[in-house]
């Protein structure tokens, strides 16, 4: 498990009860501890070197800045409170925050270095007493801002209380497999986890209800485009062939732009008796998979 800290961030703002310290402001000290998901770091591995494997500080402190000065807080807890919602928010690596707002030159009288609040928030699962599920969801999208969509679909994730996301993949800009001729998709794996009383169906309901919410609608044309499209791979060991639901994914051996997401999160995946990334190698697939950014 890694944290990271930013420590005596100091910025000057204008929040406080007192009329006067909406009018002249002053200083506000900053710090923030991120706890992220006990998984970033794989038993028996060394840490990859890479800033997609964790959350960057400078984006952070830019939360940090544009709440500061975006509104006039009364309260150092309001203010507090909502900096911990939205980092926790942040990256489906953050699993814990705390944030710790001072003024440094307060209003009063008194022979002291500084008054503040503390803040601490935690991504919760319902059900979390007893062994979790692991799962992993493919995300993709290929009209509107592509981007931007998957980000709304993580977020919406987010708002469920049974389970919590733990890992993001990079963005891959892929081509189109089953239609050839609609825009690339920017697609996506993540790994989460599942309380034990959350069943794959109510999941696979859950993704639908997002994909309708943000602007998904019945098609015509099978694969053709879509603003958003959410796929259950896997859901624990659980193998599961219904009208509605198969597991693992009918579709993942055959399909490079889920393959290639999956296997940076979770390399350790068997498939036909072959790791994910040997599976890869053994695949003559034709459709270009590249990364364009981290998550």
């Amino acid at each position: 498990m890694f944290k990271i800290i930013i420590k005596d961030l100091k910025l000057y703002g204008y929040h406080g009860v007192n009329p006067e310290e909406k009018v002249s402001g002053q200083d506000f000290l900053f710090n923030v501890r991120i706890t992220l998901a006990k998984d970033t770091l794989a038993a028996g591995k060394s840490f990859k070197d890479d800033i997609s494997e964790t959350v960057n500080y400078s984006e952070i402190i830019d939360i940090i800045k544009k709440i500061n000065s975006k509104k006039k807080y009364n309260l150092l807890e309001a203010l507090a409170g909502d900096l911990a919602e939205k980092i926790l928010s942040f990256s489906p690596l953050i699993i814990k925050v705390g944030v710790k707002v001072e003024k440094t030159n307060p209003p009063i009288k008194e022979n002291l270095s500084s008054v503040g609040v503390k803040c601490s928030l935690e991504k919760e699962i319902s059900g979390q007493t007893g062994q979790l599920t692991e799962f992993y969801l493919s995300l993709g999208s290929n009209t509107g801002d592509r981007k931007a969509n998957l980000h709304r679909a993580v977020r919406a994730l987010g708002e469920n209380k049974n389970f919590k996301i733990t890992k993001a993949s990079s963005i891959y800009e892929t081509e189109p497999m089953y239609v050839k001729e609609q825009q690339h998709f920017y697609n996506i794996a993540l790994e989460g986890r599942a309380g034990k009383d959350y069943s794959p169906f109510e999941m696979l309901g859950f993704l639908k209800s997002i994909e309708y919410s943000l602007g998904r609608k019945p098609q015509s044309e099978r694969f053709g485009p879509r603003v958003i499209d959410l796929d259950l791979l896997y859901f624990g060991k659980l193998n599961i062939i219904s009208d509605i639901l198969v597991l693992p994914h009918p579709k993942l051996k055959e399909r490079n732009f889920v393959l290639l997401p999956l296997a940076e999160i979770a390399p350790g995946i068997i498939i036909e008796g072959k790791t994910i990334e040997k599976y890869i190698e053994s695949c003559n697939f034709s459709e270009s998979v590249k990364i364009i950014s981290r998550w």
